[in-house]
């Protein structure tokens, strides 16, 4: 979709603070999100995100999540654990690890039980209605999230080849950066940014397009016609964990490759 989810776009303006009180009704509407969105995941993902309605108990998450295969299964030995997971500071975003040591090649876990995606087979992660909150009342709804696992991904970003659409001069028409491919939500939203020429900061408001392909500013005040920067921070990761001019999965100690780490553009004449 075209702008960011309720849910996220909340988590990133502010946290909330904790609730109490009587147990809620069940929340309506489809308010529990999953990342990424897209419907071709690639063999070799790394992460996934839930974001929740309201802030959820610390521990025992992953009892109520799960990834199923075709035939409805649930596949064990999928996600990182560890005592408190990984929880935003508000508890309302859970950052899913897929086992490292079975996504890169080369380590124990990997050789012995290979990657937990198979390429070209369906799946469906899903979050139980179970789900306790803060104060311990269940989610109320669940919320499942179906794709199918694509080729692994072996390419690191590569900002020298994005699309850029350009504004006009004089509007405040966004800046759209077709990335090509589906990047990690979270490092779109904070590793890419819009500078003036000489690194000032252009204040505006960030969207990402559908499937987490496109990063799209909005600028607070219209466009001048003079030249702008767009900055991409070395730690910008697609959603297997490939960073520009390196990859996830690459022997330790390899070098990485040079890559362009800002673009100048000018908006057009109006």
């Amino acid at each position: 979709m075209p702008m960011l989810r309720r849910a996220f776009a909340s988590a990133l303006l502010a946290f909330t603070a904790g609730m109490s009180g009587a147990c809620q009704a069940p929340e309506q509407g489809g308010s529990v999100e999953i990342y990424p969105t897209a419907p071709v995941l690639p063999a070799n993902l790394l992460r996934m995100y839930v974001y929740f309605p309201r802030p959820m108990a610390r521990e025992g998450i992953l009892d109520h999540i799960a990834l199923r295969d075709a035939n409805g299964e649930e596949i064990d030995g999928v996600f990182l654990s560890n005592r408190f997971d990984l929880w935003s500071p508000d508890y309302r975003r859970l950052t899913l690890l897929l086992d490292p040591g079975r996504v890169k090649t080369g380590l124990a876990a990997h050789a012995a039980m290979g990657r937990a995606l198979e390429e070209g087979a369906q799946y469906a992660f899903s979050v139980a209605g179970t789900a306790p909150d803060a104060q311990g009342c269940p989610l109320g709804a669940g919320v499942a999230h179906a794709f199918t696992a694509g080729p692994a991904d072996i390419e690191p970003p590569s900002p020298e080849s994005w699309a850029l659409t350009i504004p006009s001069a004089g509007s405040r028409a966004p800046l759209n950066v077709d990335l090509g491919d589906t990047h990690d939500h979270l490092s779109m939203a904070y590793r890419i940014r819009v500078q003036t020429a000489d690194g000032a900061p252009v204040a505006g408001r960030i969207a990402l397009g559908a499937a987490e392909r496109a990063w799209i500013f909005t600028p607070s005040d219209p466009w001048i016609r003079a030249e702008y920067r767009l900055v991409v921070d070395e730690r910008l990761e697609d959603l297997a964990g490939n960073r520009p001019g390196g990859m996830f999965d690459r022997p330790v100690g390899s070098a990485s490759a040079a890559w362009l780490q800002s673009r100048s553009w000018m908006p057009k004449s109006p």
